[in-house]
């Protein structure tokens, strides 16, 4: 998904305080957020089956992925599994990559959820590079960030081939000719119909709206009461969804 992924570059960025569609108690609860391996206690979004809600993140070593090396410090990676299709919670899941580093100082408030932007863009492999940025938030917050459902480690779907990305680069994305339109709409179609390829029946589950209510879900699963959220350029779209 290159042509779709700008986000090193981004610029704007906000930061958001969501509260979880469950709604809880204040945010300056200090939950446990899994580190002591005990079960969430935060509420969990409705319509969870059980067998979602009570999981708990088993929180290990980072491994190399295909977008980046394992990072280095104190940062550890987990799964989580979310339904495929939020409309059928009790259907068939799919596996969400996240990576976290745990607050350095005392007086921790819970996580802060990361999103990068793009949409598209790896929260796994870009949250390590972006934690100096952030280091006063890493004091009272757990830095986490994921992969969004279809990126990278999260059954992340490929809709090109190198050779065909390669192509695609000649492609004008600011068409200022009729024939300069008809080639960027052209290759917009066959870029459609590689990821339609690919995906497979996850295509109609990668939706702006899916990847909200799987951060709901990273939400309970993390141990807090409420989404604590920062996100960049797209990220702030998807905060606001």
């Amino acid at each position: 998904m290159t042509r779709l992924v700008r986000w090193t570059a981004l610029t704007a960025a906000a930061a958001l305080l969501t509260a979880g569609c469950s709604g809880g108690s204040s945010g300056k609860d200090k939950d446990d957020g899994g580190r002591s391996g005990a079960a969430p206690t935060a509420a969990a979004p409705s319509g969870v089956p059980k067998a979602l809600a009570s999981q708990q993140l088993d929180w290990g070593r980072c491994e190399d992925t295909a977008d980046s090396p394992a990072p280095d410090g104190d940062w550890r990676c987990a799964t989580l599994k979310a339904p495929l299709d939020w409309a059928d919670p009790d259907g068939e899941t799919i596996d969400l990559a996240l990576i976290r580093s745990e607050a350095t100082g005392d007086e921790r408030v819970g996580s802060l959820l990361f999103n990068f932007g793009g949409p598209g863009g790896s929260g796994v492999s870009m949250m390590p590079s972006y934690a100096d940025t952030v280091s006063s938030l890493h004091e009272r917050y757990d830095l986490v960030s994921w992969d969004p459902r279809g990126v990278a480690a999260s059954e992340g779907i490929r809709c090109r081939g190198d050779e065909a990305i390669e192509d695609a680069e000649s492609v004008d994305s600011t068409p200022d000719t009729a024939a300069e339109e008809q080639a960027y709409l052209r290759d917009a179609a066959a870029f459609g119909q590689g990821c339609r390829k690919a995906a497979g029946e996850l295509m109609s589950h990668v939706s702006t709206t899916d990847t909200a209510r799987d951060m709901d879900l990273m939400r309970h699963a993390l141990g807090d009461a409420k989404l604590h959220y920062f996100g960049i350029s797209y990220g702030t779209e998807l905060g606001g969804v």
